[in-house]
């Protein structure tokens, strides 16, 4: 296996173990708010979580296997653009809205390494 791709697999791993993570801890914390006022509903944002965590674990594993995934970006991109939705509807705190510049560069950042990871090359 090439050293990109490990790294992508493993970076795609992360994404999803913490998507997968925060997907539980949304359908378990939803007794405890249930009388707050809250901008998104938990279920909402634990489905959201749970799809994007199964889609990056599974894309992990295939990449692992060797398989080369050009829909990796894609991938990436479609989920970047589900995060800023949830900010966009989501947010109501006007600290919250203060770190998007730190978070746009975290996308950026994001996409950029899976940009550069895709590639294959000759590089074991």
């Amino acid at each position: 296996m090439l050293k990109r791709q490990r790294i992508l697999a493993l970076l795609f791993a992360a994404v999803g173990l913490a998507n997968l993570l925060r997907a539980w801890l949304a359908f378990f914390v939803v007794p405890a708010l249930a009388d707050w006022s809250l901008a998104l509903p938990l279920p909402l944002l634990g489905g959201f979580y749970l799809l994007w965590g199964l889609a990056f674990t599974g894309t992990a594993v295939l990449i692992w296997q060797g398989h080369r995934l050009q829909l990796a970006l894609s991938l990436a991109v479609m989920y970047q653009a589900g995060v800023w939705a949830l900010n966009l509807l989501g947010t109501r705190s006007v600290y919250h809205r203060s770190l998007w510049v730190r978070d746009l560069l975290l996308t950026g950042a994001f996409l950029g390494l899976v940009w550069q990871m895709r590639k294959i090359k000759n590089d074991k």
